[in-house]
């Protein structure tokens, strides 16, 4: 195409550069007969108009003009340079594509926009996460410091801070360790009257699964002035050293709270907890790993047991040690400075 347009374009030109010296050329300015120069730089050329207006030449001139090749055809019209671009179709087509649409919220792309002339349709929204936050595991609550004694304290499962509620008499049920940090200024800290401890050396949690046990017949140290002996909340620290498994520590678990339940039906809240654990629940150099450390299954066996009693039962804070001289050289039981420590940092949670 581009080459037969040039070599018309080129007979053209001869032709009108004959016609002068014949002096037979018709004026562009009195016809359309002549052969009109390229308009601009861009090649847009009129074709020689195939009329015969303008100023006629004689006879003998007639005779002496030149004729061009019979192909070549100076009345055709030449294509013009600027060639317009098809009405439809075409890349990317002459109207832009619609919006794509917006993401939904749930992460869904939007569809796609409309095609125009030949342009493609839009592209669908990106996918956006979700609002707020990814949901956090059944029961776990936040980590907390525990304020005064520097001593961390890992929110349980059930757990979100410092129980409420004005108690009238609080009961906790413990080992010797517990009395260990209770003893050293812990009553001076939260309410006297209002606190009583049973405490049992190696009071583990299988001897309080069994209602006919003798711990259960302990006496409370330092009762509470208000209906003593009949807790409004008790806190029971569960034991063992040996238990590791879900089937070791669910079912007597579930059978000491079964049987608080049943001797305290004055209690309107049981919180379980562990003893005081090793940083991080890291063991400590002082003795065997488990007895500083808590072993996963007890931590859920507790867990589990307040989930089967929603309102009623709780899983206390994860207390832990700030460090192991905290520990005395035979954990769980303190250090006179842990001691100290523990006893500010219960006080801490629970006034």
């Amino acid at each position: 195409m581009c080459s037969r347009n040039a070599l018309r374009l080129g007979v053209a030109l001869a032709f009108a550069l004959v016609l002068p010296a014949t002096g037979c050329q018709s004026s562009g300015a009195n016809g359309s007969g002549g052969a009109a120069v390229p308009s601009d730089a861009a090649g847009d050329v009129n074709s020689p108009s195939a009329s015969s207006g303008g100023h006629a030449g004689s006879a003998a001139d007639a005779a002496a003009e030149v004729s061009p090749p019979a192909d070549a055809n100076p009345s055709v019209d030449l294509p013009s340079a600027d060639v317009s671009p098809p009405e439809t179709g075409g890349t990317g087509g002459a109207t832009p594509p619609s919006d794509g649409g917006t993401p939904t919220q749930d992460g869904q792309g939007g569809q796609g926009g409309q095609q125009h002339q030949g342009g493609g349709g839009g592209e669908g929204g990106s996918p956006r996460m979700p609002v707020g936050g990814a949901a956090g595991g059944t029961g776990v609550a936040g980590t907390g410091g525990a304020t005064g004694g520097g001593v961390a304290a890992t929110g349980g499962a059930g757990v979100g801070g410092a129980p409420g509620g004005d108690y009238a008499c609080t009961l906790m049920i413990g080992i010797q360790a517990t009395w260990e940090w209770w003893e050293v200024g812990f009553e001076n800290m939260v309410d006297n009257a209002k606190w009583e401890l049973i405490w049992v050396h190696s009071g583990f949690v299988e001897l309080w699964a069994d209602p006919a046990d003798p711990v259960w017949s302990t006496a409370a140290t330092s009762p509470c002035a208000q209906n003593p002996g009949k807790p409004d909340r008790v806190i029971f620290l569960a034991l063992n050293f040996d238990y590791t498994t879900a089937a070791e520590w669910n079912p007597v678990v579930t059978s000491a709270v079964a049987n608080i339940k049943t001797k305290y039906p004055s209690a309107k809240r049981i919180e379980l907890m562990s003893f005081i654990r090793a940083p991080g629940d890291n063991a400590c150099p002082q003795a065997p790993a488990k007895r500083s450390t808590i072993t996963p299954a007890q931590d859920d066996a507790m867990a589990m047991a307040a989930a089967a009693n929603p309102g009623l039962v709780f899983v206390a804070p994860k207390f832990e040690a700030k460090t192991c001289s905290e520990f005395n050289s035979n954990p769980p039981h303190p250090s006179p400075a842990g001691a100290t420590a523990w006893a500010t940092m219960m006080a801490s949670y629970y006034r």
